[in-house]
């Protein structure tokens, strides 16, 4: 039973791109990005582990069988609720697509300024450990900073990023957009590799190419994305691999075998801790019903030396150990699940909201198709926003929604209050402002005709 589950999440999956790729013909939908991801934590993973028994020793079939149904409920519901926000929207004519010339140079003028924040306090965390060499000289060290506001504010630097690529997609003069580019995307490539984080070097990479795509209108051919997904799924496994050994001054030798990451059956891999997750919170009866969500939202922003025992106090202390999944194991199950890991989210979503986990995940995925959707029809802000969801979905299918929710409003409202001042311009002339395609392309006939 436990076999043919897998046989079916794996299918469904399948299904879900090809339904995608049916009605939008874009290798960029959320699908493409999803499922890849979903495949390899609900699918792949399990089934290496089944063949190698490395399994039996943390759960019996019943149990297996269990959370392999929560998971291919969870998986049907997304990939529906992902399916039915749209489907029917294809990438804009790239000969309408670009972003008018008046706000190329907003853009380029938001992508200096936010980057310069996120540059400023990536430096101070590098600065505060005594430079680049000490804050990158042992594995998974890098720089700090007591304030969190200055540790999240190097999250600019993506930002930055992406708006001077959209801008430069669009036609933007080339060396100001090269050199913003350069200047925002290093630091945080050299953060990733050198402390070999997969998150990160996911993000960069997905943002780069969203937002040079999106605007244009055009989708790289479906072989070339193949390679590129492939490459860089390949090189995210490798840097978690190697991971202790990757720091400036390393003599270690690296590994190009990954294999480890998926198949080794240990308390930390994601579908070993997640299923125990999931039994153990069922055993316990024990579920927090939003409290961890609405503690990121509400609660997380508050700095910690204002509000010390803020966690505690809002009635969620577990947040402070593996963002609150790591509970119980050893009465529940009789083995403890590894410090730093994560279950998925799935799982997560379990922890908080029991069986209604399932449309609980179909809504995340019908608002990834929404925001999917919105970026083709109506382009302009919505095309950050989506380059931010999807920069992100690495945190969400491989860990825990708290790895999501804080970093979204991150990237999203400053981006958002960026192409809104960019479109201000406009309204100023007495001209409508350019939130959708029709509008942008109305913009860009005026240009023609006074050109």
């Amino acid at each position: 039973m436990f076999e043919l589950l897998l046989c079916c999440t794996a299918v469904v999956l399948v299904l879900g791109m090809a339904v995608a790729y049916d009605g939008s013909r874009d290798i960029l939908h959320p699908m493409f990005l999803l499922a890849p991801m979903m495949g390899v934590l609900y699918a792949w993973m399990p089934f290496k582990l089944l063949s190698s028994g490395g399994l039996d020793a943390f759960f019996d079939r019943d149990q297996l069988v269990h959370v392999q149904t929560l998971y291919l409920l969870g998986t049907v519901a997304c990939i529906c609720g992902c399916l039915l926000a749209g489907t029917r929207a294809r990438p804009a004519d790239p000969a309408s697509a670009p972003i008018p010339t008046r706000m190329q140079k907003r853009l380029l003028i938001s992508s200096g300024v936010l980057g310069t924040v996120g540059l400023s306090c990536w430096m101070v965390t590098i600065i505060n450990v005594g430079g680049f060499r000490n804050a990158f000289s042992a594995a998974y060290s890098g720089g700090w900073d007591d304030n969190g506001y200055v540790r999240d504010g190097a999250m600019l630097l993506l930002i930055g990023v992406s708006l001077a690529v959209m801008a430069r997609a669009s036609g933007a003069p080339r060396l100001p957009s090269f050199l913003l580019i350069a200047g925002f995307a290093l630091p945080w490539l050299a953060s990733a590799l050198l402390m070999g984080r997969r998150g990160p070097t996911f993000g960069l990479a997905v943002i780069a190419l969203l937002s040079w795509y999106l605007p244009r209108g055009t989708r790289p051919p479906i072989l070339a994305s193949a390679a590129i997904a492939g490459t860089l799924a390949f090189f995210v496994l490798l840097l978690v691999t190697n991971r202790q050994n990757i720091y400036l001054g390393s003599d270690r030798e690296m590994t190009s075998d990954v294999s480890d990451i998926l198949e080794k059956p240990q308390s930390g891999n994601e579908y070993i801790y997640g299923s125990g997750a999931v039994l153990s919170a069922e055993q316990r009866d024990h579920y927090f019903w939003m409290r961890r969500y609405l503690a990121q939202i509400f609660v997380r922003p508050v700095p910690t030396s204002i509000w010390p025992n803020k966690y505690a106090d809002f009635g969620v202390p577990e947040l402070l150990y593996n963002a609150g999944t790591g509970e119980g194991f050893g009465d529940a199950l009789g083995w403890n699940g590894a410090p730093g890991s994560a279950p998925g989210i799935i799982a997560d979503l379990w922890l908080e909201v029991w069986w209604l986990a399932v449309p609980l995940f179909g809504l995340i995925g019908w608002c990834y198709g929404a925001v999917w959707h919105k970026s083709i029809t109506e382009q302009g802000p919505w095309m950050g926003f989506y380059t931010a969801l999807a920069a992100l979905s690495i945190y969400l299918v491989m860990q825990t929604m708290e790895a999501v929710i804080f970093r979204t409003l991150e990237l999203v409202i400053p981006s958002w209050l960026a192409w809104r001042w960019a479109a201000r311009e406009d309204r100023s002339a007495g001209e409508p402002a350019p939130g959708t395609r029709s509008r942008l392309a109305a913009i860009r006939h005026e240009e023609v005709q006074h050109a």
